[in-house]
Order: structure tokens, then C-alpha cells, then sequence
């Protein structure tokens, strides 16, 4: 048997391309393919240890949890200085790559076809990094990149190209003196079709190519439409022209890439606010973490009993948030003003106008799960006000019987109504976002309530392509009652 762990670390070496290929088989990293996988899987790592116990050569206890490159790869197999396969189907979360130049975290110089590759994390070179590619001439396709990315010239999706690029996007923040959203620079003959950065996560107004969008414009579809209707590519070049290669997931989502019937994950955590611009103080965000990524968070064993956002796992870990002046050094902790254990939600205060916010929650393997950090959080809100009211229950609530919020128009793309309990009926108490803030019109109070004063918010569009938000208030219900 062949010990493929060698220095016992809990990751199974890689030393070449078939058995880089064969990871696909095993995207937990443990050793054990999947059943359709196991074959080209075997032939990738002969003699293997296929026993529970010390499967692959991996500790006994607790086994492998991935794959380390052990050895330096080459794509031009032939020798003719050109890559001899494409890169197809590769995801990286939680990338921490730096390099002298041309760093990306799928290769850092590239030719030929890229197709389906994303990645999230931080890449960092002295001269044009890419969250995908550093210096490419290769055509890259229906790929994305959330990766922070820093140094001379980066892009956030390409850092020089004088290929192609297409149906792409990027979100991650671009820290350079010259850097571009999607791409930092690039070739007269390079073409960029159908491509997209983020102009409020990246910092970044302008690109050597590509189209910036807010994050809202990026979200708001939800199927092959609008900004996304030429995505649904060829890409195996077969007679099927449209291989459907995206999730767009909800209209607070960024598109994600599908992957044998699976949709990959689009960062592994994020804050949600219910509004499309800067968060203002006093009014709540709430940090989510993708349920796929959930389960790695704590041991088998362990029992957490604090929160983390994710409603279908018995996992439960606290969550820190953290400000920053410049939204890139010196992040400090902020305690949470939700007052309870549940710290995925955080309501900004004064002291916060001005800073950048973002949140962390621990993991057991694969270091933090961090969000990416807010815009400047600001004092008031800028969408139009409007009075909301309600529908009944709110003269005087009693636990177990509900409060209702008459409806928006219909035009409302999102009523997420937030409620909140307070300890003052003038807007001077501490407030409280109800657990976990569920979104609905209607609230059915409970004994933690008693004595209380309850409202409710919400935030709505015009529904247009560049759209009002209008955001509508209750005033406060009377005082909570155990009973009539």
C-alpha cells in the first residue's frame, strides 16, 4: 500500500495531473470517492488504503480533510509551449496566494480555454495579480472571482490580459494605486464580452475592460435576462448551445457556477442588509453563512449552543464583527448592540458612521468564514421615507397573538418587514432585532417581549432597472402584555 499522506499533516499529496484531476471525485478531501468516481479515482492513487481507519495514509484520528500540491505541475505535457488541455471546473474558496508576479489562484500565466473556474480569498503579487488569472492570453469563460486582490495592476477577475474574456464577474475588493475592477490592464487586441465587476466591494470605479454594475444590478436577476442573457453558453462545443452553466440563485444573490448537478457556493459568508446602500446606524445587519460550509464549522462531538445564521444545522458558532477606517488594515472588534448570544446580527451605532464593518465566525479547518466589508456605514438612511401602519394588534400586543403590518404596493420587489423590540416607546431605548428578525408582515409576540415596544421597517423598490428605495416605518405598538 502507498502511503499518500506522507508527512501526516491530514492532506493527501498531489504529485500529478491525474491525480489533480481525481480530486473532483473526492471534494471532501477524505480518501473516499464518490461511487460513478471511485475507478478513475483508484487509477490516480494505486494502492491506496481504502479502510476507514488510516484511509490513504491519513491520521487515524480525525483523517484528511484535502489535498496539498507536493510537486510543481506542468500543462504543456507535449512540450510545445502551449497548454495542452483547458482548465475546466475548478473552484478555490478560501484562496491565500502571494507570489513576485503574474499570481492568480488558477494559474498565474495561462493560454488556451478557461472555463467554470471561481474563487474567493486574497491573492497578492508585486505586479498584476488576478483573483483568476495574473497575465493571461487564454479565453476565460463563465467564470468569477470574490478574491481580494492586491499589488501593482490587479484586476479583480484578470490581472493583465490580451485575450478574451467572457460571461464573467468579479466582486472582490481591488487594492492597487492602478488596478481595474474586473481587469487592470490590458492588450489593444484583448475583447471583453458580456462582463461585470462590482463597483461598490470592489472599490473600483473603472476597468481595462468589462462593464461596472452595483451590487444590486448584479443580483437583481434571476434567470439568463437583462444584463445575463447571453450567458448560457457552448462550452463543451457540442451540438447543445446552452449548457446552462449558472445558478442566479435569489435576487440578493451574485450568480454562482453549477458543477454535476450542484451549485457552488458564492463565498461562504455574507451580510445581509434590507437595503442596497451603505448601512446606517441603527438599523440592523445580519450575517449569513452558505449551509454547505456549515457543517465544517465544529467538531462532531462539540455542542455550541450560540448562533450562526444557519437555520438547518446543529452547529452553532458566535459571530465577531469587526470596523476598519480604510476598510482594509487595523479591523478592531465591535460588540454586538443585538444583546444575545445570536451576535450574526449587529445594529450599528454612531460611533460606526464613517467605518467599514464586516464579520467573522470561527472554524475548526479551513481558517475563519469572513464576510466581505460593508460601504461606509452612514447616519440616516437615503431612501425616501415613507409611514407605514398597521393592519391590527398593535394597540395593545399580547403574547401569543399576532401584530399585522397593512401591505406595500404591489410594485414592491422585496417586503422583508425587520421587527425589533424596544425598551422605550420614543425611539431612546436599546433595541433588540426579533429572533432572528424574520422576514413578514406579521410578528406573534412571545414572554421575552413582556413590556416591550414593538415595530416594524422595511425596505422597497420602484421596481425599475435603476430603482427608488423607498424605506416605510411603523410607529411603535403599545406595551407588551403576558395577557389581555
Amino acid at each position: 500500500t502507498t502511503d499518500y499522506d506522507d508527512d501526516n499533516d491530514g492532506l493527501i499529496d498531489v504529485r500529478n495531473l491525474a491525480q489533480l484531476d481525481a480530486i473532483r471525485h473526492d471534494l471532501d478531501g477524505n480518501g473516499d470517492p464518490s461511487a460513478t468516481g471511485a475507478t478513475a479515482y483508484g487509477a490516480a492513487f494505486p494502492n491506496r488504503v481504502t479502510a476507514a481507519s488510516g484511509r490513504m495514509g491519513c491520521p487515524t484520528s480525525g483523517g484528511c480533510t484535502g489535498y496539498e500540491l507536493r510537486a510543481d505541475l506542468t500543462f504543456d505535457e507535449n512540450g510545445d509551449g502551449q497548454m495542452t488541455a483547458a482548465i475546466d471546473s475548478v473552484g478555490v474558496p478560501y484562496a491565500n496566494v502571494r507570489g513576485r508576479n503574474n499570481v492568480g489562484i488558477a494559474v498565474g500565466v495561462a493560454q488556451g480555454t478557461i472555463s467554470k473556474v471561481w474563487t474567493t480569498g486574497r491573492i497578492h503579487s508585486l505586479r498584476d495579480p488576478g483573483g483568476v488569472l495574473g497575465w493571461s492570453i487564454a479565453t476565460v469563460r463563465a467564470s468569477w472571482s470574490m478574491a481580494t486582490v492586491s499589488g501593482s495592476g490587479a484586476g479583480g477577475l484578470v490581472g493583465y490580459t490580451q485575450g478574451a474574456i467572457v460571461a464573467s464577474w468579479s466582486g472582490g475588493r481591488v487594492d492597487s494605486t492602478n488596478g481595474g475592477g474586473l481587469i487592470g490592464s490590458s492588450h489593444e487586441n484583448a475583447t471583453v464580452t458580456n462582463s461585470y465587476w462590482d463597483t461598490g466591494t470592489s472599490g473600483r470605479s473603472t476597468s481595462a475592460g468589462g462593464v461596472g454594475k452595483s451590487t444590486r444590478e448584479l443580483q437583481r436577476p434571476t434567470a439568463y435576462g437583462g444584463i445575463y442573457a447571453n450567458w448560457n453558453l457552448n462550452l463543451d462545443s457540442d451540438a447543445n448551445t446552452d449548457d446552462d452553466p449558472w445558478d442566479f440563485g435569489t435576487s440578493r444573490q451574485y450568480p454562482a457556477l453549477k458543477f454535476a448537478g450542484r451549485t457552488t457556493h458564492r463565498g461562504p459568508a455574507w451580510i445581509e442588509a434590507d437595503h442596497w446602500n451603505a448601512p446606517v446606524a441603527g438599523e440592523p445587519l445580519v450575517a449569513g453563512l452558505h449551509a454547505k460550509t456549515s457543517r465544517a464549522l465544529v467538531s462532531p462531538a462539540a455542542t455550541i449552543t450560540t448562533c450562526d445564521g444557519v437555520a438547518n444545522t446543529n452547529s452553532r458558532q458566535a459571530w465577531t464583527w469587526e470596523r476598519s477606517d480604510d476598510g482594509r488594515t487595523s479591523w478592531t472588534d465591535v460588540s454586538s448592540s443585538n444583546g444575545s448570544s445570536c451576535s450574526y446580527v449587529y445594529v450599528p451605532s454612531l460611533s460606526d458612521v464613517g467605518k467599514y464593518l464586516r464579520a467573522r465566525v470561527a472554524r475548526t479547518s479551513g481558517g475563519d468564514a469572513t464576510t466581505l466589508h460593508t460601504a461606509t456605514v452612514v447616519a440616516s438612511s437615503a431612501a425616501t421615507s415613507a409611514t407605514a401602519t398597521f393592519a391590527g394588534g398593535n394597540a395593545s400586543p399580547v403574547v401569543g397573538t399576532a401584530v399585522t403590518v397593512s401591505a406595500l404596493p404591489s410594485h414592491s420587489d422585496r417586503t422583508l418587514w425587520r421587527w425589533q423590540r424596544c425598551t422605550a416607546s420614543d425611539g431612546t431605548g436599546a433595541c433588540t432585532l426579533l429572533a432572528p428578525g424574520t422576514p413578514s408582515w406579521s410578528y406573534t409576540p412571545v414572554a421575552a417581549d413582556v413590556g416591550g415596544y414593538l415595530r416594524a421597517f422595511v425596505y422597497y423598490s420602484s421596481g425599475a432597472s435603476t430603482p427608488v428605495w423607498t424605506r416605510a416605518a411603523t410607529g411603535f405598538t403599545g406595551a407588551v402584555a403576558a395577557s389581555n
